[in-house]
C-alpha cells in the first residue's frame, strides 16, 4: 500500500526532533528528513544530531523514511560538496534513500546537459559506494525538467542507484500525459511528492484543491506496483493545521484505488 510521509522542512520552526513528533502525531506513516534547514544543513550536521534523529524516527515507528537535499549541485561548487556530504550521511540516518533535484536551465544546450550528467554521475558513484539510492526529482524549467529528460538521464547514466522521485504536480505541469509518464518510469519510481496544481501554474496547493485528479495518479502508481512513500509537499500553508484533512483525503483516494 502507498504510504504518506511528512516533510520536516515545512516544520522547520520546530527543532527537528519536535518536528518528527509532530509528523507522527499528525498521522503520517513516514518522514522525509530535509537537510535544507539551518539546523540540519550538511555542513553543520554532527554525528550526535544524526544519531538522535535516527533514534527518534525508530522510536516513533516512522516508516519508510528518506533524506532530502534539493540544491544546485550542477553549477554551485559549494552545494555540490554539501550534496556529497548529504549522500555520505544518508545511511547514518537509517535509510538508503536520498531525494535530490538539480537547478533551473541556464543555456539549455548540450554543454549544460553534459555538465549535469558528469556531476550526477559522480554523485551516483558516491551513492554506489555508500549503498544509497539517489532519487532524482524534476521541476518545471530545470535541466532535468520532464519525464522525457529524466528517462534520457537514466538511459545515459544507467545505474540501479539512480531512480526517480515522482512529484505528481510536476508531472502534471511538465508532461503531456502524466499518467503515461508514471507507466514509462515504472519501477524507477521509488519515492514521490504529492500536492495539487492549478493548470499552468507552479504553485503547490492543497490536494483537495487544484485541477489534478489525484485518484488517477494513485491508480497509475498502483498499476506499476509502487508501494513506497509520497511526501506531502506544501509550503505556503500551515503544515500542521492542514495536514489532518489532507491526509484523510489522500488516504481515501488510496483506499478507493487499492480496494478495486
Amino acid at each position: 500500500m502507498i504510504k504518506l510521509s511528512g516533510r520536516t522542512q515545512p516544520l522547520e520552526h520546530y527543532p527537528v526532533l519536535d518536528a518528527l513528533d509532530v509528523i507522527h502525531r499528525l498521522g503520517f506513516d513516514g518522514v522525509e528528513v530535509c537537510l535544507e534547514t539551518d539546523e540540519m544543513a550538511p555542513d553543520t550536521l554532527t554525528d550526535e544530531i544524526i544519531a538522535s534523529v535516527r533514534e527518534r524516527i525508530e522510536t516513533l515507528g516512522l516508516a519508510p523514511h528518506s533524506v532530502g537535499y534539493h540544491r544546485d549541485y550542477v553549477y554551485d561548487d559549494h552545494e555540490y560538496e554539501l550534496t556529497r556530504r548529504a549522500i555520505a550521511a544518508t545511511r547514518d540516518f537509517g535509510t538508503d534513500l536520498f531525494i535530490f533535484s538539480g537547478p533551473p536551465k541556464r543555456t539549455s544546450d548540450q554543454a549544460e546537459w553534459d555538465r549535469m550528467l558528469a556531476r550526477t554521475s559522480e554523485l551516483v558513484n558516491l551513492g554506489e559506494k555508500h549503498g544509497v539510492i539517489l532519487a532524482q526529482e524534476f521541476e518545471p524549467g530545470f535541466i532535468v525538467g520532464s519525464t522525457a529528460e529524466l528517462l534520457r538521464l537514466f538511459e545515459e547514466l544507467p545505474s540501479s542507484h539512480l531512480a526517480a522521485n515522482a512529484d505528481l504536480g510536476h508531472l502534471y505541469l511538465c508532461d503531456p500525459d502524466p499518467i503515461a509518464s508514471i507507466h514509462a518510469l515504472g519501477s524507477k519510481i521509488v519515492h514521490g511528492h504529492v500536492e495539487n496544481m492549478v493548470t499552468g501554474v507552479h504553485d503547490h496547493v492543497l490536494p483537495t484543491e487544484g485541477d489534478m485528479d489525484l485518484e488517477r495518479y494513485f491508480e497509475a502508481l498502483h498499476e506499476i506496483g509502487f508501494d513506497g512513500a509520497l511526501a506531502l509537499d506544501l509550503y505556503k500553508h500551515d503544515y500542521e493545521t492542514v495536514a489532518p484533512e489532507q491526509i484523510a483525503y489522500l488516504r481515501s483516494l488510496i483506499a478507493a484505488v487499492e480496494e478495486r
